[in-house]
């Protein structure tokens, strides 16, 4: 500012007053405006009062995240348990397919029936031998048939004979390891024995469906059939529904019966006097 002074004084276009006048009167610098502490309403932002970029924005907090693939509970399983990391749930077990009975024939088939015979002999001989009845030896003979259609007859006393007429006494088989025998037992227990085993119960003399019913007339040809041969054998098979009375076997026959009469009413075996 000196320097152009002393050059406009040596040329001679201003006075030396006009000088000094000039820097008396020169203008103060100019000083910028005071900023804004508020924006008028409808102004521009500024580039300060621009809202931060989102990189500067700040984290926000965990519980305002929403959740990450990571953060969501696993998937609850059918048995109430979730399913470890890393590990498949396991699928549902199938139900197993249910084991078919054996065929009839076969091994197996065979001995599940031996097996079931055996417990049912078991408890066939167990009801005889607690509820039998002791044989008394007497001149009345008996007949009554085996479950393979054999004759066979017991000599009872007249009076124990007369209880089996009345349906008071039974003849039923006692099963024995090595073979079948038979005895007199109560009609309670050859009731009880007939539930288990129709033909277990060779005679009982029952008021409405008498078991093992022969009439003189059946006996003498029962008899007649097995001295001649030509009585046919029943084989042991399946029970049948009812235990009536069976065919006749190969076996020789018995005795026939001396007298004899006509079967008392209500359908037993006529006892034959020796």
């Amino acid at each position: 500012m000196q320097n152009l002074r002393d050059k406009l004084l040596k040329a001679g276009l201003v006075s030396e007053d006009e000088a000094k006048k000039s820097e008396t009167s020169a203008p103060a610098p100019r000083r910028s405006p005071p900023a804004q502490t508020q924006r008028s309403e409808g102004s521009a932002p500024r580039r300060d009062d621009r809202p931060p970029r989102r990189d500067d924005r700040p984290p926000p907090r965990r519980e305002d995240r929403p959740p990450r693939r990571d953060d969501r509970p696993p998937p609850r399983r059918e048995g109430g348990g979730r399913p470890q990391h890393g590990r498949p749930a396991p699928v549902a077990a199938e139900r197993p397919i249910p084991k078919l009975p054996p065929l009839p024939g076969s091994k197996e088939y065979q001995r599940i029936e031996s097996k079931k015979q055996m417990e049912l002999d078991k408890a066939l001989r167990e009801l005889v031998l607690g509820a039998q009845v002791p044989v008394e030896s007497g001149e009345t003979a008996f007949y009554f048939m085996t479950r393979k259609g054999k004759l066979r007859r017991l000599e009872l006393t007249p009076a124990q004979a007369k209880q089996l007429e009345n349906g008071a006494l039974a003849v039923v088989e006692r099963p024995e390891p090595a073979q079948i025998e038979h005895s007199l037992v109560p009609a309670a227990a050859a009731e009880q024995m007939f539930a288990l085993s129709k033909k277990s119960v060779r005679f009982l003399n029952r008021t409405e469906s008498p078991i093992g019913f022969m009439s003189d007339d059946d006996v003498k040809a029962q008899q007649a059939a097995e001295a001649a041969g030509t009585a046919p054998e029943i084989p042991d098979e399946p029970e049948a529904a009812e235990g009536s009375a069976e065919a006749a076997s190969t076996e020789s026959a018995a005795p026939a019966p001396e007298g004899g009469g006509s079967a008392p009413e209500g359908g037993s075996n006529e006892p034959q006097a020796q």
